[in-house]
């Protein structure tokens, strides 16, 4: 079973029917049905807070036992952390978030290119190694 890492904007796109990539996160999830998804720890907080601010307290713990036990929940260790702030720091002329630099590190250190993601800033990882699906056509 192939792996890819979820963004918390796809996670949104894929839970929330009014996200304007909901429709492309439903299909590319349906067409990748034996993909794995691995939950990164700092994209599950970033995750279920904003369940919790934009949808329901009750809603947020749904998500998140979704996460944690239909997924592969992933914590950071100690030099994945240290790591994500060297890369925070390195590219700081970046608009990249602290979990953007997470998904960065732990990619390349877990093998795992392909991130599942509607974020600009995990697409403009592209040339670090970083494969953001899906590809979305821009009109």
């Amino acid at each position: 079973m192939p792996d890819m890492i979820a963004d918390t904007s796809a996670l949104i796109a894929f839970f929330v029917r009014s996200d304007e990539h909901y429709q492309d996160a439903q299909r590319y999830v349906a067409e990748h049905s034996r993909t794995r998804w691995v939950i990164l720890e700092s994209v599950f907080a970033e995750t279920v807070t904003w369940f919790r601010a934009k949808v329901s307290p009750k809603g947020s713990i749904a998500i998140g036992h979704v996460l944690r036990d239909e997924h592969y929940y992933l914590n950071l260790s100690n030099n994945d952390d240290a790591a994500t702030w060297e890369a925070f720091c390195r590219y700081g002329d970046k608009a990249w978030s602290y979990t953007d630099c997470s998904i960065l590190v732990m990619a390349k250190r877990l093998g795992i290119p392909r991130v599942f993601a509607f974020d600009e800033h995990i697409r403009q990882m592209t040339g670090l190694g970083v494969t953001s699906v899906p590809v979305l056509e821009i009109l």
